[in-house]
């Protein structure tokens, strides 16, 4: 083979391999190794860009921090939070405003409030944005927040529950030597035993039976005091109303020493009383209540009716977002946090009544707390919470059936039921008229 041509070959081959060499460099930087593709990901898994969220909430410093700011924050590190010392009442909200503040979350905002300040925002927008799945919040709940708007919007998003149980102390029953309450009473059934556990013993007048907050069996009914739509008092027209006054007479005819009713320190001071009904933080507030041998069971309930507890939408704590804030999307990540398992169980365990659905939450009760740990604290989980009227009337704020007056105060003591009720029913009528006239 003569040179030219060898020349002329080996020249080819050479232009061949700088076109291969050429192609595969340009396949290495277009094509990314395992390394780009991470960094790929972490640009576009990142976190969204920084925001500040104002939360207007009454609570102190540390108990914002340890509740709020800083279970946020540690889930979500581009979400700052910043704390807007203030309650939710009309006048505390007007000086907010007036500071040119805009708050992202507001806590315990009132109906009454979103509407006069133009503060209802619907979640359910952002319940659907998102396809958040709901189903881990005690659906309940949900419908007691929805019960409060007539268009059934879900206006807050529910934080803790309010939970009334049956404190009883032990002692006086071992004194009188009767078995304790059980979960599966009735009312008719605790009546019963009360009166096993009241009269003298050794100088001391024990008392059965008494309420704290006394409106606890009430509110176990699923009933309107007032027609939603015109403000009719309907009090003398259904019977779980009598019922309810028959119950507070029934309680008041165990003692009739005359020392007032609905009085605690009666059960943890005195101790004369046997079964009080509280809130169920008490079992903090009287852990270090010395000689209180004590202990708590479910709230009794009404014969022929499903066994239940009381409805939440009586002490439901929500978390609210303003429609005026920029950060919505955020603010709903923060508040949809806390009803999910692990603030849930952080929140149960400390004593905040759970919102959650989930078993595995409301077994961690209170139980951070060693002095409750011999106490019966999932009791309060024996009956499902009642479910609201489909829409709670907002007139029943105007009817206050005020039985600490009627079973107290020697002018009303000795009216009977149905006098009670038409005098509570007038009086509930006159108030409700005066702020239809207002608005």
């Amino acid at each position: 083979m003569s040179i030219k041509i060898k020349k002329f070959l080996m020249m080819c081959l050479l232009f061949l391999l700088v076109i291969v060499a050429f192609g595969c460099a340009n396949d290495t930087n277009t094509e990314p190794n395992d390394e780009d593709h991470t960094a790929d990901d972490e640009v576009e898994e990142g976190d969204p860009d920084p925001v500040t969220l104002q939360v207007v909430v009454g609570w102190s410093e540390e108990m914002f921090n340890d509740r709020f700011k800083d279970p946020i924050e540690k889930e979500f590190p581009w979400i700052t939070i910043e704390q807007i010392q203030s309650g939710s009442g009309r006048e505390e909200l007007e000086e907010v405003f007036a500071q040119d503040l805009n708050p992202d979350i507001i806590f315990e905002l009132s109906p009454a409030n979103m509407e006069y300040f133009g503060l209802d925002y619907d979640l359910d927008e952002l319940i659907e944005k998102h396809g958040y799945d709901v189903s881990h919040i005690n659906p309940v709940y949900l419908d007691a927040v929805r019960a409060k708007d007539p268009e059934r919007r879900l206006l807050g998003m529910p934080y803790e529950i309010v939970n009334w149980v049956l404190f009883y102390n032990k002692d006086i029953f071992d004194t009188f030597g009767v078995d304790y309450p059980t979960e599966d009473m009735t009312w008719n059934e605790a009546i019963d035993l009360a009166s096993k556990v009241s009269g003298e013993r050794n100088g001391v007048h024990y008392r059965g039976l008494d309420l704290g907050p006394a409106q606890a069996p009430f509110a176990q009914f699923s009933v309107n005091r007032t027609d939603p739509e015109t403000g009719e008092v309907l009090i003398q027209e259904e019977e779980e109303f009598a019922r309810y006054l028959d119950l507070i007479q029934d309680i008041g005819a165990l003692d009739n020493s005359g020392e007032p009713f609905f009085e605690p320190a009666k059960f943890t001071e005195e101790r004369s009383t046997a079964m009080f009904v509280e809130f169920v933080q008490a079992v903090d507030w009287w852990s270090e209540v010395e000689g209180l041998n004590y202990d708590v069971t479910a709230l009794p309930t009404w014969d022929g009716e499903p066994a239940v507890t009381h409805r939440p939408d009586f002490g439901i704590l929500n978390w609210s977002i303003s429609p005026l804030s920029e950060n919505k999307d955020a603010a709903f990540k923060a508040i949809t946090h806390f009803t999910e398992t692990e603030y849930q169980t952080f929140a149960s365990r400390i004593g905040l009544g759970p919102t959650s659905a989930e078993n595995e939450v409301l077994e961690q009760f209170f139980q951070d707390y060693e002095s409750t740990h011999d106490k019966n604290m999932q009791s309060i989980f024996a009956h499902p919470p009642a479910s609201p009227p489909e829409q709670i009337s907002r007139w029943d704020n105007y009817v206050d059936f005020n039985v600490h007056r009627w079973l107290n105060d020697e002018e009303y003591r000795n009216f009977d039921r149905n006098e009670y009720l038409r005098l509570v029913a007038e009086e509930s009528a006159a108030k409700i008229q005066e702020a239809m006239g207002a608005e």
